[in-house]
């Protein structure tokens, strides 16, 4: 990172020595997430009018702040493009367009500043908090899934954002417990950010998650400069044990384990079989096969995100598909989905999104010294690589509480980065 590459305004004008009140919004609309997803969303859209007004006011973009602008972008450019193409529905653009709110938020922070311990005590709370609703609904209330209180989530994505957020909080115990003063308490944290996030994860019955859980935590121990490879895997071997013994423990995972092997077995001995696609995996193993077959159909447009609806109704009436295809808004892997939607344009951008927001992090991993760098780079490494597991088996903007965590925790941590590098510009042009 060199000066040249902010705007010469920024030089000399350093990040404020406090923790500003938008910082603080940020990481309280990350606290309330797993409970009150809605205030987070509400939160999510005042940060980014308040980034609309600073660019308004402060003007030109740093080269930094102009990358994570364009990852943010490609989503919403790619389904407005195939709308152009095929029809508009602009109520389906509303999920893509929090990307661009990300933006908004990701410009704001960057120059008034994000501290790491602050995020980093709103995602263990989050993650505590996603416990403790768990232990409410799933224990107390006795309901087979955990769907968030009142319903707030699904639980698919509740049980994946859970998991992410232990593994953020465990990524943040890692990164500060070298802190004198409170270095084992935060790691004590960490640890118990994991453990609720597990519980939650378990209770919301997510198998998609479990088996991304290796990966993250070894995404995870990236926090850590100076973990030996000997110390990352034995990290992932501790967890695959404890997992194991509660695979054990736990015949509400022993059963969901066993339902998702009994239900591939049966789709592929009868797949055109109605009675085959009425389960979880069976429907998911369908839809793949029938978004495939509309992508082959028409590969440079797909059927249309407006099309989608009246396709999906046309299969049902014609028996292809079991009548809760109808109450599916995407075909649960958004690899599939992007093909299907909007054709070759649509995968494309897709991957390019995924492919330029890791560059965007993992180029900074390894950047100096600073620890909360580090932690913020690995943070959205954790961000993008578990969103983008989870989507093999759900959808990426899948659901409304999803989007609004997905978007503030893709920001939040590009933001971080983004401020850092300008403190270091200011520093070197001083």
């Amino acid at each position: 990172m060199t000066v040249a590459a902010l705007p010469e305004r920024f030089h000399a004008r350093p990040l404020p020595s406090g923790v500003h009140p938008a910082a603080w919004a940020a990481c309280a609309a990350v606290a309330l997430l797993m409970v009150f997803p809605a205030a987070s969303g509400a939160i999510l859209a005042v940060l980014a009018l308040w980034g609309i007004g600073l660019l308004l006011r402060e003007g030109a973009l740093s080269r930094p702040e102009r990358q994570f602008g364009l990852v943010c972008l490609l989503l919403p450019a790619a389904v407005a493009f195939n709308m152009a193409q095929t029809g508009w529905a602009f109520h389906l653009l509303d999920r893509p367009m929090h990307l661009i709110y990300a933006a908004f938020v990701a410009l704001l922070l960057a120059r008034r500043g994000l501290g790491l311990r602050p995020f980093v005590a709103a995602v263990i709370l989050a993650a505590l908090a996603a416990g403790g609703v768990a232990l409410v609904e799933g224990v107390w209330l006795d309901h087979g899934r955990v769907h968030g209180l009142d319903g707030r989530w699904n639980a698919v994505p509740f049980g994946n954002f859970a998991l992410l957020l232990g593994c953020l909080g465990l990524a943040g115990g890692l990164a500060l417990a070298r802190d004198e003063r409170a270095g084992r308490w935060w790691l004590l944290g960490g640890v118990a950010a994991l453990g609720s996030a597990g519980l939650a994860s378990i209770l919301s019955s997510t198998r998609g998650g479990w088996i991304t859980l290796p990966v993250l935590l070894l995404v995870a121990s990236l926090a850590r400069r100076d973990f030996r490879r000997s110390a990352r895997l034995a990290l992932v071997a501790a967890v695959l044990a404890i997992a194991a013994a509660g695979y054990h423990l736990s015949p509400q995972v022993q059963g969901r384990v066993g339902d998702a092997i009994a239900n591939v077995s049966r789709f592929v001995e009868a797949p055109d079989a109605l009675d085959s696609m009425e389960n979880a995996t069976g429907i998911r193993l369908a839809m793949w096969r029938w978004g495939l077959a509309r992508f082959a159909e028409s590969p440079w447009q797909g059927v249309g995100y407006a099309n989608y609806a009246q396709r999906r109704a046309e299969s049902v009436e014609r028996g292809e598909l079991p009548a809760h295809f109808n109450d599916l808004a995407n075909l649960h892997n958004e690899i599939i989905s992007s093909l299907a939607f909007a054709g070759l344009p649509g995968g494309i951008a897709l991957l390019a999104f995924w492919a330029l927001a890791l560059r965007f992090f993992a180029s900074r991993l390894g950047r100096g010294d600073d620890p909360a760098s580090r932690y913020f780079a690995t943070a959205g490494l954790l961000v993008v690589v578990g969103t983008a597991l989870f989507s093999m088996t759900e959808g990426l903007l899948g659901t409304r509480s999803g989007t609004y965590g997905f978007a503030l925790l893709l920001a939040l941590p590009a933001a971080a980065l983004m401020a850092r590098e300008r403190a270091l510009c200011d520093g070197e042009g001083s």
